[in-house]
């Protein structure tokens, strides 16, 4: 087992727990190797909206790197709020295949690889 992935998914799992927005969570999958590790969580908030997150990480020159990743969440009825992945379908954003949907017709690239604890900040923000 990967003791950096583990960590990391360790520390996710807690901030989940002590979220003042998470009402509740569910771990899907929570699967770690020597090199890799895929983590998958749905969870509800406060306020009857969803966040689900699917991250798949490994390990390279003693780096982590969030090779692939999904954090989406939606309101109580269903309506996409913000998902921000690097599904390979908007080849030519800049820092492809990095974007963040807002809503159901908004796609933007993102710059920087997203850090999934700081989407967890901004949830807070607007949630709470």
């Amino acid at each position: 087992m990967n003791e950096k992935i583990r960590q990391y998914f360790d520390a996710i799992e807690v901030r989940l727990i002590e979220s003042p927005a998470v009402a509740s969570y569910q771990l899907v999958r929570r699967d770690i190797s020597v090199v890799d590790g895929k983590m998958r969580v749905k969870s509800v908030l406060l306020n009857g909206d969803s966040f689900e997150l699917f991250i798949y990480m490994v390990e390279s020159n003693r780096q982590l790197v969030l090779e692939k990743y999904s954090f989406h969440w939606q309101d109580k009825d269903g309506c996409l709020r913000i998902r921000m992945d690097n599904a390979p379908h908007y080849p030519d954003m800049p820092n492809a295949p990095h974007h963040v949907h807002k809503g159901e017709k908004v796609v933007e690239a993102l710059l920087e690889t997203p850090e999934l604890l700081s989407f967890l900040d901004e949830i807070e923000k607007k949630v709470m």
